[in-house]
């Protein structure tokens, strides 16, 4: 086959195939969703683990996180099989997804200590390592898949409404069927067994109908399976200089700081199971709140798409910040059991989140052209490795925050009835912390500025290449 090159400036991708994608970040989903939507109640109310202890190993766990996102980035750079850099990854990684989803919510009945000895090990084993692994090869795909930027963006917006989906699905039907599989662990654990299957079903369809058109040698073909990638050791930057390179990278810090802080913001969502057994007096109002807040988000993903194109990723970010935090005044101005105050309020801070996890994956992929343009490096793994990193340290540290303010509160695991320093601090993480997300999100994004300097970049990278 002819190798053109910088045939993906203008490729376009089929629908058929964005589809494909996008079942990635279904599957992806199953576990980020279910993890910071339930995993904090499952340790505490049902295994019966202290709140400050389960929020200790969401933190710890991150420093190990740190590890495995960087070397699973540099470990792409390495990796050239007649499946590409990034499609063999979720080959080889789809079936131990769906294993360890099922190991999160299959605690033994035992002592305290080993209890916590299986999740910290069952955690870390899903999260920071098989989701790492599978997760950043899976959005690095985006990249190699295309470099239009307005495809780009389609792709992202293709992901984000699939990985909506899933929240949606994890919302409405993950209490019913628990409840139908018997109540308890056991019906956690064979609820979750049917969703990792689930997502190891939907990892291999994106693996088969993916196609990676980019490598890292710029060299462009309809199928890199058939296009060998010769690059000696010696012109190969190591770890170390691609991280030295990457700090100087001011839009690629900029984004990982985004990621953190927005993947933050979406985990709080760990408090409405508690605000809706405490303060609203009644726990099957959860399952209403998470589904309304996940299609609401994904209503966000939806309406932002076509503004990409207009206004740029930045701006839709930069006025989603004043929609979260409009939404926080909504639920800090109105009575705290009044469900239309509620309803609004969550409704409007979910319109602005989702709007911006329409965005935020997108921008990860631009830095990656500027990271070349700045330094003539092309990194796809290590950077989009930041995307990966900011989820998982934002998810850790909301699942963290709500343990250790509980726990400091003196909450008592499974009680019907808490103390009055516990609700105040259900009624904090629910109300000030989002508000606080809000305004970082917006002075984040004063600081942004590659939607403009794009095309500029662009056109430098083409006349090098040609």
């Amino acid at each position: 086959m002819q190798i053109e090159k910088n045939k993906t400036s203008t490729q376009i991708i089929s629908f058929g195939e964005k589809i494909a994608y996008s079942l990635g970040d279904f599957a992806s989903n199953i576990v980020y969703a279910g993890v910071a939507t339930y995993l904090t109640f499952f340790y505490t109310d049902i295994v019966q683990i202290p709140a400050a202890i389960v929020g200790t190993i969401f933190l710890i766990s991150r420093i190990f996180d740190a590890i495995s996102d960087i070397s699973v980035g540099y470990l792409m750079q390495k990796v050239h099989s007649k499946h590409g850099k990034a499609r063999v990854w979720i080959l080889w990684l789809a079936i131990p997804f769906g294993i360890s989803t099922l190991l999160l919510f299959t605690v033994p009945n035992t002592t305290l200590f080993w209890k916590v000895a299986y999740i910290f090990i069952t955690y870390n084993l899903s999260t920071t390592v098989i989701f790492t692994a599978i997760n950043i090869p899976y959005g690095v795909l985006n990249s190699l898949m295309t470099e239009n930027q307005v495809e780009r963006g389609i792709l992202n917006t293709f992901r984000m409404i699939a990985a909506y989906a899933a929240s949606i699905m994890i919302s409405a039907v993950t209490l019913p069927m628990v409840e139908k599989f018997g109540s308890g662990q056991k019906g956690w654990m064979i609820t979750f067994g049917i969703l990792g299957v689930l997502g190891t079903c939907l990892f291999l369809i994106t693996f088969r109908f993916c196609k990676e058109r980019v490598n890292s040698g710029n060299v462009v073909s309809e199928d890199v399976e058939n296009v060998e990638v010769e690059k000696s050791a010696k012109d190969s930057p190591t770890i170390k200089e691609i991280l030295a390179s990457l700090i100087k990278n001011k839009y690629w810090l900029i984004v990982i700081a985004f990621s953190v802080v927005l993947n933050f913001g979406y985990s709080l969502m760990g408090v409405y199971t508690y605000y809706a057994k405490y303060i609203l007096h009644n726990p099957d109002l959860s399952a209403l709140m998470f589904t309304l807040r996940n299609i609401i988000e994904l209503l966000g993903v939806i309406i932002a798409a076509p503004f990409i194109k207009w206004i740029g990723k930045r701006n839709i970010c930069l006025v989603s910040g004043f929609i979260i935090v409009g939404g926080q005044f909504i639920l800090l101005l109105g009575p705290s059991s009044n469900m239309i105050v509620l309803m609004l309020g969550v409704g409007a801070s979910g319109l602005g989140m989702g709007a911006m996890f329409g965005s935020i994956f997108a921008m990860i992929a631009d830095t990656m052209e500027y990271e070349e343009y700045r330094s003539g490096n092309r990194v796809e793994g290590i950077i989009y490795s930041a995307a990966t990193f900011g989820q998982k340290i934002g998810n850790a540290l909301a699942g963290a925050s709500i343990g250790w303010l509980l726990g400091f509160a003196g909450y008592v695991e499974g009680a019907a009835n808490q103390s009055m320093a516990v609700i105040q601090v259900i009624e904090f993480i629910f109300v000030w912390l989002p508000l606080v997300i809000g305004i970082i999100i917006i002075v984040l994004m004063f600081f942004y500025k590659l939607d403009k300097e794009y095309p500029e970049v662009m056109a430098y990278l083409e006349s090098k290449r040609k």
